[in-house]
């Protein structure tokens, strides 16, 4: 079992750390023991959380899934664990920040913005009043012909060269979408009318419109991912070993249900499958025939067999064996 630092004051967040020792992998260990280094405000600080935290972050969880249900919510064991790892695992829910040198991080005020200054401008001079002789000068000077092949000043030049250089900028600066959002999105179009949850780590995500379903429907929290676009995109996700909960919900609820794996192996999972209403999971064959009896038996191979073929004295032997249960033809 592995050793969790986090100091567990009541009962309930004993439980939650004994979970997350036995389920935590590697990498969310290393993530609440040393915390995950993180940007904020233009510096670099040091991320840790606490079960205090979560036990603050499960309420207000809570609170959402109370205004889903209107007038009640039940939130199961498994439905906790999930935010607890979702808490510890995902790095933009803040705990406590920490400077470089160890000591708490205090988020600094804003300066207030300064009103721009107005820049008073100067009264227009009169124009001096021209003598007789400087109107017959200019009259006999004229006025200078229009060029159109006149060339533009060195301040025309340097002012197009830094718009040329700022549309380069801008080009290079556009943001492009990471390699596993495209792969979603390949799949999401192969598949348009299906959710798609995609294994990653220890946990199964879901993208997009998709996501914002499920968080309506089930006991997810709706966060975003940086998908390399201007924003976030919307996101919900489970941990991989209590994925066959939520398959089951997603596929009682009417959805078809794409699921990707780690090795890109995909399987569909139509919404038309027997789910176990009390567990929610997918019933196989064999659990369906146990509990109803529902599965159509394979048929004889041929139901006008001629007893006569078979040894009549073998034949009476079994009627005294097994009664009613064989009918002789």
């Amino acid at each position: 079992m592995k050793q969790l630092n986090l100091e567990a004051k009541t009962k309930e967040q004993q439980r939650i750390k004994a979970y997350l020792e036995e389920n935590a992998s590697d990498i969310l260990v290393g993530k609440i023991n040393n915390g995950v280094l993180i940007k904020k405000d233009g510096r670099i600080l040091l991320n840790r959380k606490t079960m205090d935290g979560f036990m603050s972050f499960a309420t207000e969880e809570a609170r959402k899934q109370a205004e889903k249900g209107a007038r009640y919510a039940m939130v199961e064991d498994d439905v906790v664990f999930g935010w607890a790892v979702h808490y510890f695992q995902e790095d933009s829910i803040e705990g406590t920040l920490f400077n470089e040198d160890g000591s708490e991080y205090k988020t600094q005020p804003k300066p207030a913005a300064k009103a721009p200054a107005v820049k008073a401008q100067p009264k227009p001079q009169p124009k001096p009043q021209m003598s007789m002789f400087d109107l017959m000068g200019e009259d006999l000077e004229g006025k200078p012909e229009d060029n159109e092949d006149t060339m533009p000043s060195d301040e025309e030049i340097q002012e197009i060269m830094a718009e040329i250089a700022e549309e380069e900028k801008a080009k290079q600066q556009k943001p492009t979408t990471s390699p596993v959002y495209r792969k979603y999105l390949e799949v999401q179009d192969r598949y348009p009318q299906a959710i798609i949850a995609m294994r990653l780590g220890d946990f199964y995500e879901v993208f997009g419109k998709n996501a914002e379903v499920l968080a309506n429907e089930l006991p997810l929290t709706l966060t975003g991912r940086n998908c390399g676009l201007e924003s976030r995109v919307p996101m919900v996700g489970f941990p991989y070993h209590t994925a066959e909960m939520y398959f089951g919900k997603i596929l009682s609820n009417g959805h078809t249900l794409v699921v990707m794996e780690n090795d890109d192996e995909m399987r569909e999972l139509p919404a038309k499958q027997e789910v176990d209403l009390e567990t929610s999971e997918i019933l196989s064959e064999e659990e369906m025939r146990e509990f109803d009896g529902d599965i159509e038996e394979p048929k004889d191979l041929d139901d006008d067999i001629d007893a006569s073929a078979f040894d009549r004295d073998a034949l009476c032997k079994l009627d005294e064996m097994f009664g009613d249960k064989l009918t002789l033809r």
